[in-house]
């Protein structure tokens, strides 16, 4: 999946993070589509759920905020399914480098 660091920076400065955490998870979904029953996310009061391929992560909107950069909150997501056991291969597409900042221009790092 290709994307672009200039639009997700223009996005997570003028989006609300309510907003932008639902981005980041159509983003996460288009990435793992082969995840049956994709990347899912509710909302519960100020806390939002986001749940793939059996790992789960809640989310406060404070944390979503604070978090909130071109690829912050994607990178954060994995970083923490990753931690519950979840394998995301970092060279696995351009989004993925993105996220883990190892692409600049046309080099993987």
């Amino acid at each position: 999946m290709n994307t672009t660091g200039f639009i997700r920076g223009y996005m997570s400065k003028n989006m609300a993070g309510e907003d932008f955490i639902g981005v980041v998870v159509s983003a996460l979904n288009r990435e793992f589509e082969e995840i049956e029953n994709g990347v899912k996310l509710d909302k519960f009061n100020d806390k939002f759920v986001i749940t793939m391929d059996g790992y789960s992560l809640t989310l406060s909107k404070e944390l979503i905020n604070s978090l909130k950069s071109p690829y912050g909150i994607d990178k954060y997501i994995l970083e923490e399914f990753e931690k519950q056991g979840f394998e995301v291969d970092r060279n696995r597409s351009q989004y993925i480098q993105y996220c883990f900042g190892n692409y600049v221009g046309d080099q993987v790092l």
